[in-house]
Parts: C-alpha cells; sequence; structure tokens
C-alpha cells in the first residue's frame, strides 16, 4: 500500500511539472523569488540561480585547487511563499576533475539523481545579512556555507545581431570582495580572452585583454593595475537577464543563453 502511495505521489507531481511547463506563459516568476537569481560565491564555490519559467535551476559547483577536483550538484526548485525560500523538486550530484589550461571538466559517474521524496530536498534561502545558504538534503554538505552575491555572468552569452558571443567561467576568490573570472568573447572573426574582476560596490567586471597582458594569474592581474593600463572591456549586469559590453568598439547589450556553450 505504501508503495502504491509513493508511485501516485511521484506521477502526480509529474503531472503538475508537465501542466506547468505547457503553461509556463500563464506562470510568470514569483516576485518573492526574483533576489535569488543570479550567481552567489565563496572561496572554491559558486552558485547559479536562473529561472527558466517553470521554476529555477540551482547549480552548486565546490572546486578543490589543491587536486583539480571538483563536485557539482543540479537542482530543480519552486519559489516557497511561507518559507520564502528555494526548494527542490529534483537533485544530482557528479564529482569532476578540471584541466586548469582549458577550464574544461571531465565529470565521473553520478553519485545520485531524481526526484527529492521522503523529506531528502534542498532549500536555498537569504540570511539577514542578505547572504544566501544552502541546506543540502541528502548529506548537509552546505552546513554552515554562506555565498556572496556577485551579479550575474557566469555561463554564456549572446548578441546574435552583432554576432557576439561570451563565455564566462568565474575562477575563485581572491580575498573579500574580489571575484576574478575568465572571459572568452567571439566577435565576428575576431576571438579575445579576458581576464577580469568583478567589483560588487559599482557592479561591474573589467577586464584586460589576455593577448595584450599576459595575466595567469590573480596577482597579474593587480599588477596590470598597478601599471594604470587600460581595461579593454567593461561588463556590467543590468539585470532582467541581460548584460552590458562596453569595449573599444561601442557598447552591446548580452542575452542570457539558457543552452550554454557551444560544443
Amino acid at each position: 500500500m505504501k508503495k502504491a502511495v509513493r508511485i501516485l505521489f511521484v506521477c502526480t507531481l509529474i503531472l503538475g511539472l508537465f501542466l506547468a511547463s505547457a503553461c509556463a506563459d500563464e506562470f510568470p516568476q514569483p516576485e518573492g523569488g526574483m533576489k535569488f537569481e543570479g550567481n552567489w560565491a565563496m572561496m572554491n564555490g559558486l552558485i547559479e540561480i536562473v529561472y527558466e519559467e517553470e521554476g529555477y535551476r540551482v547549480s552548486v559547483d565546490l572546486f578543490q585547487q589543491d587536486d583539480n577536483t571538483g563536485t557539482l550538484w543540479e537542482y530543480s526548485c519552486l519559489y516557497n511563499e511561507e518559507t520564502d525560500s528555494l526548494l527542490s523538486l529534483s537533485s544530482s550530484k557528479t564529482a569532476y576533475t578540471m584541466d586548469l589550461h582549458t577550464l574544461d571538466r571531465t565529470f565521473g559517474e553520478c553519485a545520485y539523481e531524481g526526484l527529492d521524496v521522503d523529506n531528502n530536498g534542498s532549500s536555498f534561502a537569504l540570511t539577514e545579512s542578505g547572504a544566501l545558504e544552502w541546506k543540502d538534503g541528502h548529506e548537509n554538505i552546505g552546513q554552515d556555507l554562506e555565498f556572496t552575491p556577485i551579479g550575474r555572468f557566469e555561463g554564456v552569452w549572446r548578441n546574435d545581431e552583432e554576432d557576439i558571443y561570451t563565455e564566462f567561467h568565474w575562477l575563485g576568490l581572491l580575498d573579500e570582495n574580489q571575484f576574478f573570472y575568465s572571459i572568452f568573447v567571439g566577435q565576428g572573426d575576431e576571438n579575445l580572452h579576458l581576464a577580469g574582476m568583478y567589483n560588487p560596490d559599482s557592479q561591474k567586471l573589467e577586464c584586460y585583454d589576455t593577448d595584450i597582458i599576459p595575466i595567469e594569474s590573480m596577482e597579474d592581474f593587480f599588477l596590470a593595475q598597478d601599471a594604470e593600463k587600460p581595461f579593454h572591456a567593461v561588463f556590467t549586469d543590468a539585470g532582467n537577464g541581460q548584460i552590458q559590453f562596453a569595449s573599444e568598439k561601442g557598447t552591446y547589450t548580452l542575452e542570457y543563453d539558457l543552452l550554454g556553450p557551444v560544443s
């Protein structure tokens, strides 16, 4: 009997998700959930939260620099107004290794994947100080971890009219309020590799062209700043799923690409 009830619950949940997806245009993003969208960081950890009309896609990436390995958790969540939090419907966990030269990740076998039932769901909520806390329902990995808002840059952004493709990789937190990025920019036939530092006060990501100014570490970035060389490009989180890209060629609006990197 208990097994039959569980099967019925799962089938009902899947049907509910299907109907929610089919009627996505009738269900805009809940106002209370808007504050969660974006990137959240801590030392060697990044959370990405994206609204996809039918719910929230959340990824938690924790990286170990000493052996170039990491773990990626991925969640499908809905906003809960009563708890003012994001609650997971399904989750997965996969370990990986990273090539630090290409930033490519090689994933191992998935440790678990499926619907979150029997009280093993995870949640994401804001603290009184405005940090994001993660409560992992499977292994309680997120205990005592707090993530700082760093705008929304991680991932792929495009401007198809101007043939601009950009791909952002967050590389780590050097010190408090010093968030380091690697950025690839393709515009027409020209490709650029940039190194940038996000400033939470100005909410701007300021970048150097690494082909002109060799930057292989965060220390090199600060040496370039000390030399008072001009920034090659500045990215600003404009909200509403857009960022502004300003360079010597002009200023452009980029749209977030849910499909992610090109193959």
